[in-house]
């Protein structure tokens, strides 16, 4: 019998009180009623190190040559037929019906007591011998490694449960975290073949697995007020000034949006620039301050005020406040620029007012015109 292929770590029961420290964290502030339910799950998808590699079917399935519902059958299996779990995955979740129930799982590559060899889905899978704790973590396990691949799943694992004690090891964890978002959206848009177009997955398992980041319907962000309590439990105060700045600028929920507070919502998702309403230039101006506060944070801040800029300059965008305001912030914007604001944009800034004084952009929308 072959060993899970998942790595085992040393400090594995300081590895999982982290994690279910974190999780209750989460589940606490976002005021789930069933957040211990949470922690219990939890603590069944880490739960201790298993040295079970065998395995057995729930219900009565098909061997499968290839990883996909429409793939040969090469071996009618009964329920409880055992398998050998021979480690290999398929490369992104497949959403069956067992039921009424839609399983969201790998294709996991299985080997049967007379010896062939083939694909299973996941969900009609369990540890033989395992406890409830073991068998959920190994699902786990094996879904993230579906969908992210074993290193960025093992990556994004240790970060997980990493313990951060100082401001500057909060700052490089954001950064690994922002890194890991990317992978997780990419993951999560091309690593799941859905039975229908509309059919939505259950990802509420990974949600413990994200720490300070959290799932929403364009995809994942950082919230900033779980961040804040990161930071408060380090050494140092350049975090805590970065997190309850970010805040500020994301008062929606304290999230990472795409609605920061320089735009006016028009839908959840999409905006128009307040700009004349002087939130850009607060923005601007609390970056000068920043850059002395917390120069850790120097890489966040420069994306946040490309973010600011690129509202003022988008030649597409429209905005919601009537022009005589969007020209007297410009002006007091060029007149006193912020220390945080180059050369190049300071003269981009003075394009963009020309433009806009010659009426090439769509001013007023509140009006309603």
């Amino acid at each position: 019998m072959g060993r899970l292929p998942f790595a085992r770590h040393t400090s594995w029961l300081f590895h999982q009180v982290i994690m279910m420290s974190h999780f209750a964290v989460y589940a606490f502030q976002r005021g789930s009623p069933g957040w211990l339910l949470g922690v219990v799950l939890m603590v069944a998808c880490n739960g201790g190190p298993a040295d079970h590699s065998d395995a057995r079917v729930t219900v009565a399935t098909h061997l499968r040559q290839a990883p996909d519902e429409s793939s040969t059958t090469t071996q009618h299996l009964p329920e409880g037929a055992a398998l050998l779990d021979l480690g290999e995955v398929s490369p992104y979740l497949s959403g069956i019906y067992l039921g009424d129930t839609l399983l969201w799982e790998p294709w996991l590559r299985m080997r049967t007591l007379e010896g062939n060899t083939g694909w299973v889905f996941g969900g009609f899978v369990q540890l033989n011998k395992a406890s409830t704790g073991e068998t959920l973590r190994w699902r786990c396990e094996k879904r993230l490694y579906a969908l992210f691949g074993p290193i960025p799943a093992q990556r994004l694992m240790r970060w997980a449960a990493q313990p951060i004690t100082t401001d500057t090891a909060l700052a490089h964890h954001l950064r690994e975290g922002l890194a890991l978002r990317d992978t997780l959206q990419t993951a999560l848009r091309y690593g799941l073949r859905r039975p229908t177009p509309d059919a939505q997955p259950d990802l509420r398992w990974l949600s413990p697995y994200l720490r300070y980041l959290r799932r929403y319907r364009g995809g994942i962000a950082v919230d900033y007020g779980l961040l804040a309590r990161e930071a408060q439990q380090t050494r140092g105060q350049q975090d805590d000034y970065f997190a309850q700045s970010c805040i500020e600028a994301y008062p929606i929920d304290s999230m990472e949006s795409p609605l920061p507070a320089w735009v006016f919502p028009l839908s959840w998702t999409e905006s128009a620039s307040n700009l004349g309403a002087g939130r850009h230039q607060a923005t601007l101006d609390r970056l000068d301050d920043a850059l002395q506060q917390a120069p850790l944070f120097q890489p966040e801040w420069q994306r946040l005020k490309d973010l600011v800029m690129s509202d003022i300059l988008d030649i597409e965008r429209s905005y919601w406040q009537p022009l005589p305001k969007i020209l007297a912030e410009l002006d007091a914007l060029l007149a006193q620029p912020p220390n945080c604001l180059t050369a190049q944009e300071r003269a981009a800034l003075a394009l963009r007012r020309q433009m806009l004084a010659q009426g090439l952009a769509r001013t007023d929308l509140r009006s309603g015109r």
